[in-house]
C-alpha cells in the first residue's frame, strides 16, 4: 500500500500509459495487480502532489513513466520470443555498491576494463529492448538517442557530467534498469515512494530483485563476459535478499565519511531534479538522501555472516591513492583472473583521467538543512562499525 499523497487536480493515470504501451508490443492491456506496479502508482501519485512539479514538467515526468513502462514491456516481449534468456547463467557476477560519492564510477570504469568481463553501457541500461548484437552494437541508433539525453542534462546544469562524468557508450549504473530502485527519491521530489521502497518486505525485495537479474541475462542474450560487473547504490537496499538471488556474487563496498558523501551526493541530485523542477527543494534532498545513507548502511551492516568471504570492504581514500592495487585486492580475493593486459588497460584509461580537468565539488551539508552533527549523530553506529573494517587492501575477513 502507498503512503498517502494530497490529490492533484489531473492524474497521472498508470492504467492508461500501460495500455498505450501495451498496444506498442502487442502484450495484455492490463497491468498486473504486483509490487512493480504498485510502486508505479506510488511515485505517480507522488509527482502530483501540488506545489512539486507544475503541469509541462508533470507531462515531461508522465513521459518518464510511460518509457519506463514501455521498456519493461518490451523486455518481456523479447523473453517470450526468446526463452533461453532465462537460462543464460549469471556466474559469480561482481557487484560493486556503497552510497553515491563514495568512487564507485572510479572503480566501476577500470573494472569494465577486462576483457572477459561484461559491463553494461549507458544506452544499453536506457534502452535495452531489443538485446544489443555484436553485429550492431557499435553503430546503433540508440547511442545516438542515449547522447542527446545526455546533451539535456548538460543544457539543463553543465555541473551535472563534469561531478558525475556519463557517457553513452561508458559502463554505467545498473539502477537504471531496475524496476524499482533508491535512484527514483533521489531524480524526483517523492519522499512519499521513498517510504514505500523502504517499507517493502523480503517477499517484494526478491520479486523486484529476481526481474534485475532477468535483465541481466536479457542483455547478455548476444554478448557476453566470463562473468557481470555492476555497480549501483541500490544493491544496498536489497542486501536482505541479494545472496538469495545471486548465491555466488562477490559484493564489494565502497565507504566515505558521510558528512562527505551525504551533500556530494545532495548537490549532484540537485542538478538532476533541474531537469524537471523550475524550484528545487534542498532540505527535502538533504533529509530524504541523509535517511537514505541510515537505511542503507544499516542493511548493509546485516548482511548474512556465513557470505563474509563474499564481500570486501573498501574506503574512499584508500581506492583513490591507489586504484590498480585495489583492484588487485579484489580480484586476489575473490580469485578472478589477473592479466597483464587488463592492468595495461587501467594505467593508459587512469592517465588519461589524471589530464583532464575536474571541477572542485564539495558542497557544504548545511545547503541541504544538515549539520555535521546531525550527520554523525545519526552515522554513529555505522561509523563505530566502520572502524572495524580495518584499513587497505588486505585479505581480511568482512565478517562483523
Amino acid at each position: 500500500m502507498c503512503f498517502p499523497a494530497v490529490p492533484a487536480a489531473r492524474a497521472i493515470d498508470i492504467d492508461e500509459l500501460w495500455r498505450v504501451a501495451a498496444r506498442k508490443v502487442r502484450a495484455s492491456p492490463n497491468p498486473p495487480q504486483d509490487v512493480y506496479v504498485d510502486g508505479l502508482r506510488c511515485l505517480a501519485s507522488a509527482l502530483e502532489t501540488p506545489g512539486r512539479y507544475d503541469e509541462p514538467a508533470l507531462r515531461l515526468l508522465q513521459r518518464e513513466l510511460f518509457v519506463r513502462i514501455l521498456a519493461d514491456l518490451s523486455i518481456s516481449r523479447d523473453v517470450a520470443a526468446h526463452p533461453e534468456i532465462s537460462q543464460i547463467p549469471v556466474s559469480r557476477p561482481l557487484l560493486i555498491t556503497g552510497f553515491g560519492r563514495t568512487g564507485s564510477t572510479l572503480l566501476h570504469n577500470l573494472l569494465a576494463l577486462d576483457p572477459v568481463a561484461r559491463a553494461p553501457l549507458l544506452w544499453e541500461l536506457w534502452m535495452p529492448s531489443p538485446p544489443p548484437h555484436p553485429d550492431t552494437a557499435a553503430s546503433d541508433p540508440r547511442i545516438e538517442s542515449a547522447q542527446r539525453r545526455l546533451d539535456a542534462f548538460t543544457a539543463a546544469d553543465p555541473q551535472i557530467r563534469k561531478i558525475h562524468p556519463m557517457e553513452a557508450r561508458a559502463p554505467d549504473e545498473c539502477h537504471w534498469m531496475m524496476r524499482h530502485s533508491a535512484l527514483l527519491p533521489m531524480l524526483y521530489q517523492v519522499p512519499e515512494y521513498w517510504q514505500w521502497l523502504k517499507q517493502l518486505g523480503r517477499g517484494d525485495l526478491r520479486e523486484l530483485y529476481s526481474h534485475y537479474r532477468l535483465q541481466i541475462q536479457h542483455l547478455q542474450l548476444w554478448i557476453r563476459g566470463d562473468f557481470w560487473v555492476s555497480k549501483a547504490t541500490t544493491h544496498l537496499h536489497f542486501m536482505p535478499v541479494l545472496f538469495d538471488v545471486f548465491p555466488d556474487a562477490n559484493i564489494v563496498r565502497l565507504h566515505r565519511d558521510p558528512c562527505v558523501a551525504v551533500p556530494s551526493l545532495c548537490s549532484l541530485m540537485s542538478g538532476y531534479r533541474r531537469l524537471f523542477a523550475s524550484r528545487v527543494d534542498l532540505a527535502e534532498i538533504g533529509t530524504t538522501l541523509l535517511d537514505m545513507f541510515i537505511d542503507n548502511m544499516n542493511r548493509s551492516m546485516a548482511a548474512p555472516a556465513n557470505k563474509a568471504g563474499q564481500i570486501a570492504d573498501i574506503r574512499f581514500e584508500d581506492l583513490v591513492a591507489d586504484p590498480i592495487g585495489a583492484v588487485r585486492a579484489i580480484y586476489r580475493r575473490f580469485g578472478y583472473p589477473y592479466g597483464a593486459e587488463f592492468e595495461q588497460q587501467m594505467t593508459r584509461h587512469l592517465d588519461r583521467e589524471r589530464t583532464a580537468p575536474r571541477p572542485r565539488h564539495a558542497p557544504a551539508l548545511e545547503q541541504f538543512g544538515l549539520s555535521q552533527s546531525e550527520v554523525t549523530d545519526r552515522c554513529a553506529d555505522y561509523l563505530a562499525w566502520l572502524e572495524t573494517r580495518g584499513r587497505g587492501f588486505a585479505d581480511r575477513t568482512a565478517a562483523s
